[in-house]
Order: structure tokens, then C-alpha cells, then sequence
């Protein structure tokens, strides 16, 4: 190997600092996702009821699209959650052929426990943070999110 391969093995200090950037936002997305929700409820099931909640009533097709997985997997994800009192499924009152996804109460409560959880971890995170980085937080936040879904303004636009 010459020089030339090594250095373009080797990761440039952008890349490692996005790496561990990466691996920060990975640990913060799993401690938040374990707090709060049902011991038994996975990851991709309350993301379903989230999305059946916030979106419904909706048909299983429309489920599947918003959470880009595939209609067997979207019928067995509905087949849990209905199993469990988390959704049900009513007749679509423009076609009586099909059926809309929407949630139960105790399926409203599910989520509304951990999304509370959720917060309540977070702002004690927040607060616990010094004040230069806490006051930079939520707008660094959001212009990454802008950044990566290509929403909001365009990163040389000053937002203020």
C-alpha cells in the first residue's frame, strides 16, 4: 500500500468528528427511546401508533407509506397493535368496502405517557447543561434538522 492508498483509507477529521457526532445522536435517540414507553412496545409499534394518532384515521396503505415499510409487514404491525387495544379499524365512510386505522384511547394514553416521559427526561438534560451550550441548543437543533430534510431556510440565509 502507498501513501496515497493509506491517506484515502483514513478517515479525515471531518469524518471522525461526524462519526462521533453520529454515535452521540444515536446514544441521546436510544436513552429517550427507552424512557417512557411500554416494556413491551418496540420501536417500529410506537412509531405506528404515533403515526396512526397524529396522521388518522388512515388506511393500512397510507400507514405503510408514511412509515416506508411494505403492507405485510404494515398488516402485522396493525394485527399487534389491534391485538393489544391500541388501534382499531372503522369502516371508511367514502368506500364501506374499506377500513380506516385509528387509535383507542388506551392507545392515545400510550404514547401521551412517553412522550411525556420523553420531555420531562429531556428538560432535565437540558437544564442540567451550562448556559452558553443550553441557549445554542434548540437552534443548532433545528438547523440540522432543516439540513437534513431540506426544509426551513437555506443554510447561507441568516434566520434571525
Amino acid at each position: 500500500m502507498t501513501s496515497l492508498d493509506a491517506a484515502a483509507t483514513q478517515p479525515t477529521q471531518d469524518t471522525a468528528e461526524m462519526a462521533a457526532l453520529y454515535r452521540d445522536l444515536v446514544r441521546v435517540f436510544r436513552t429517550l427511546r427507552a424512557t417512557g414507553g411500554s416494556d413491551d412496545l418496540t420501536a417500529g409499534l410506537s412509531s405506528a401508533l404515533w403515526t396512526v394518532i397524529n396522521h388518522g384515521p388512515l388506511r393500512l396503505s397510507a400507514l405503510a407509506d408514511i412509515e416506508s415499510i411494505g403492507m405485510p409487514t404494515a398488516s402485522r404491525v396493525v394485527a399487534n397493535l389491534e391485538q393489544r387495544g391500541l388501534v382499531e379499524r372503522t369502516v371508511d365512510p367514502d368506500d364501506g368496502r374499506a377500513r380506516l386505522l385509528q387509535a383507542t384511547a388506551s392507545g392515545v394514553a400510550v404514547i401521551n405517557h412517553a412522550h411525556s416521559a420523553r420531555s420531562q427526561l429531556l428538560s432535565d438534560a437540558v437544564a442540567a447543561l451550562v448556559p452558553s451550550v443550553r441557549d445554542n441548543l434548540a437552534p443548532t437543533i433545528a438547523a440540522l434538522a432543516d439540513a437534513l430534510t431540506g426544509s426551513g431556510p437555506p443554510a447561507d440565509e441568516p434566520t434571525d
